[in-house]
């Protein structure tokens, strides 16, 4: 390499972003793809993903994370159409609201929650690692974790998930690393995700709703030293960041992007 711009240059690569229909999963896929990278999207919206790729000039797919056959044929079936599986970024996951108090968390909450956020993780990591492994791909997966993984609020399904990627990164980073594989989490903070719609500011305090989790996490907000909601282009930025050469020794790490949020 010459200049540093190359570093950053992703050109020639392929990477597979599960949940790219909309918000920070769009936002990666469009930074990727600036960074000259061939993007497969995958969401359970296909026809969300199709368009995040008709933007980006990338493929889509149709993919149920918590489905391990079906992640097993979308990693083979990026390779086949696109050539390669160079990155994985595991952004696909869910959200239901607080959840509130852990006494009236029902088994379905949990159990949906955590097959998306953890075994789809899981699933798409494996698979990845495979083929990663048998090309000799020095390759980059990229888990989306949340500052909610040690800076907990919004409930035990939600949190404890997060947290469950940022381990799981870890230890996949001790064990693919002889293979040159290197394993990272991003940990997004209050990121605003509603196109059209402009963020609040903080100088709008948050509606107080009374439930004690929430009200920690709008006055979170309220307080966030960038002064500011991020935008998903933030998130992908850093993507790119740990998908590139310019993060060739780095790798187990849980990397915030958060506006400050971790230091409240």
């Amino acid at each position: 390499m010459n200049t540093a711009a190359e570093w950053i240059d992703l050109s020639g690569k392929v990477a597979h972003v599960t949940g790219g229909a909309k918000g920070i999963g769009r936002g990666i896929c469009r930074a990727l793809a600036m960074a000259g990278a061939k993007v497969m999207v995958s969401d359970v919206n296909l026809a969300g993903a199709q368009e995040t790729a008709d933007e980006v000039a990338g493929d889509a797919m149709a993919l149920d994370v918590t489905d391990r056959e079906a992640v097993d044929r979308a990693m083979q079936e990026t390779v086949d159409r696109l050539g390669s599986l160079d990155i994985l970024v595991n952004n696909a996951g869910v959200y239901i609201g607080f959840g509130g108090p852990v006494r009236d968390i029902t088994d379905d909450m949990w159990r949906t929650l955590w097959s998306v956020n953890v075994d789809g993780v899981f699933y798409c990591c494996r698979a990845a690692a495979r083929h990663m492994i048998d090309a000799g791909t020095r390759g980059r997966i990229i888990n989306v974790s949340s500052t909610q993984a040690v800076s907990p609020g919004v409930g035990v399904t939600y949190d404890g998930s997060k947290a469950a990627v940022a381990q799981i990164t870890k230890a996949l980073a001790l064990e693919l690393a002889p293979h040159g594989i290197n394993v990272n989490a991003l940990a997004p903070g209050p990121t605003w995700v509603q196109e059209g719609e402009p963020p609040p500011t903080n100088t709008q305090a948050p509606a107080r709703s009374g439930e004690p989790l929430a009200d920690t996490v709008a006055d979170r907000i309220y307080r966030l030293p960038a002064g500011h909601w991020g935008d998903p282009m933030e998130q992908g930025k850093a993507v790119v960041f740990l998908a590139s050469e310019m993060s060739s020794f780095v790798t187990g790490i849980y990397l915030p992007v958060d506006g400050g949020w971790l230091t409240l």
